[in-house]
């Protein structure tokens, strides 16, 4: 039955993909976000700007009431208006915006109801009586037919009472007679024009021309980095498929960059190194597993066949005890291996009080080995681990201590340093120091101890070896103090 997921392989972005789109996305919010940053930077320098040329012409329009009827200034839209409400003089605002039905709110500052309008000060620019006031241009009107962008716009206005003026001063400069004496109010508009089309212009350079295509550059140039990036990758990947392939001894490129990929590298060479020792080591149990299990299976097959071909002649109970005797040894060699498979994968879980252990062991040992004398010299000791795989150390070493004993063997436990160190020392032979480290490995008995009938499957210490790495121990064949005799140690972490 087929299924879709191919498909859906093909639908998923890679790396390099996925590092372009993240790209694109995160520069496309970054330019859109400088771009409204930008404009509305700019916007507001250009209003502060504005604000402060209408400033300026406020005080040019006041300066030139009492000198007569001089040009006002052309560069700002304002109006000069009585107590009354009627502009004496305006300038880019239509005459229509007097009347109040068009409710443009340009009206006179009353002096009695508004104490802050006092006369302007010029060594006091921030008087509140200058602060902008916002005022709104009915639905498709603006201030003149040259300002087309405020229609229908809320603007803000400077706004001033100047000094009280009498009616020459007035008439000189308004052409009006019989005016009374009075304050006029200035209004003056703050024009948001130019902020509006520059930041508008910086908006749609940014956003709509800058912003793309830089973002099309940065996903470019993500997408050719992490290509450049990966490229080791790639290295790393070609070179594990020929090692799946069979080539265990290769191993993967290192980069020249000491990054994370080439950690990486580093790290996946070590592994492959343990992976082809572990190889290594499970090819030549096989194989010596395969030599060790040929001589019991032949013994075993000679008792069968010698007494089948001359049945009338033959012990048939003697054939059978010789039959289960090798069939105890296949028993115990297939035990051991399938212990010493299990070892290499466990973990110490649990506790075991190594002390009481010993002793249960030891009492035994009086009704197995009844010629011998076992001595032990205590020390209370936790250790991590299953009673089963802890109490095959002790007996595999008290077993090869009885086999090669004359008269007594000593056991002891100390603990220092966080360690629990168990020694066995017998009075035989020893241990040539040459062959110390070569009789903890697999099969291996020594010209002293040839016999198969006695001296076992060559598997005791290499169990007992393994089994105390795999607790996180070490176990080892060292000089005997007395300088006789076997001295075997095992070291195990104390629990806790």
């Amino acid at each position: 039955m087929r299924t879709d997921r191919p498909l859906l392989g093909r639908l998923i972005p890679g790396v390099r993909m996925r590092a372009a789109l993240a790209a694109l996305a995160a520069s496309a919010l970054a330019f859109g976000v400088a771009a409204f940053w930008v404009g509305r930077a700019v916007h507001g320098d250009l209003e502060r700007k504005a604000s402060n040329r209408a400033f300026t012409a406020m005080e040019n329009v006041w300066a030139k009431i009492p000198k007569g009827p001089d040009e006002a200034y052309q560069d700002a839209t304002f109006v000069v208006m009585t107590r009354d409400g009627r502009w004496l003089r305006s300038n880019k605002l239509n005459e229509v915006y007097q009347h109040q039905g068009y409710g443009v709110g340009l009206v006179p500052i009353d002096p009695e109801e508004d104490r802050r309008n006092i006369e302007y000060d010029l060594a006091h620019r921030s008087h509140s009586l200058f602060n902008p006031v916002t005022l709104h241009f009915p639905a498709g009107m603006a201030p003149d037919r040259d300002s087309v962008l405020l229609k229908g716009r809320s603007v803000q206005f400077h706004r001033a009472l100047t000094a009280s003026y009498n009616s020459t001063q007035l008439e000189q400069y308004s052409g009006v007679s019989g005016l009374p004496a009075q304050r006029l109010t200035v209004y003056v508009m703050i024009d948001p024009q130019e902020a509006d089309q520059a930041a508008a212009t910086v908006t749609r350079v940014l956003g709509w021309y800058l912003a793309p295509g830089a973002s099309l550059f940065v996903a470019l140039m993500a997408w050719l980095a992490t290509g450049l990036a990966l490229r080791p990758v790639e290295s790393i990947r070609w070179r594990m498929a020929e090692i799946g392939d069979g080539a265990y001894h290769q191993r993967v490129p290192v980069p020249r960059a000491r990054d994370g990929i080439a950690r990486l590298a580093v790290t996946t060479n070590v592994t492959l190194g343990k992976l082809e020792r572990a190889l290594a080591e499970q090819r030549r149990l096989v194989a010596d597993a395969s030599h060790e299990l040929r001589s019991p299976l032949a013994a075993l097959r000679s008792t069968l066949e010698v007494p089948l071909a001359h049945p009338a002649q033959a012990d048939w109970p003697a054939v059978v005890a010789g039959a289960l005797t090798d069939t105890e040894r296949l028993q115990e060699l297939a035990d051991d291996l399938l212990l010493l498979a299990r070892t290499e994968a466990a973990t110490a879980d649990g506790t075991v009080e190594l002390h009481d252990l010993i002793t249960e062991q030891l009492a035994e040992r009086t009704h197995t080995d009844p010629g011998l004398a076992f001595r032990f010299e205590p020390a209370e000791a936790t250790v991590p681990g299953r009673e089963v795989l802890v109490g095959r150390i002790l007996r595999n070493l008290l077993d090869n201590a009885a086999q090669h004993t004359a008269t007594a063997v000593t056991v002891r436990l100390r603990t220092a340093d966080g360690w629990a160190e168990l020694t066995v020392d017998d009075d035989g032979p020893g241990i040539p120091p040459e062959d110390r480290e070569r009789v903890f490995d697999r099969f291996v008995r020594l010209d002293t101890d040839r016999n198969r009938a006695t001296g076992g499957a060559g598997l005791g210490l290499a169990l007992v070896r393994t089994i105390a790495r795999s607790l996180g121990g070490s176990a080892a064949a060292e000089e005997p103090p007395g300088g006789d005799g076997g001295h075997l140690v095992v070291r195990l972490p104390l629990a806790g």
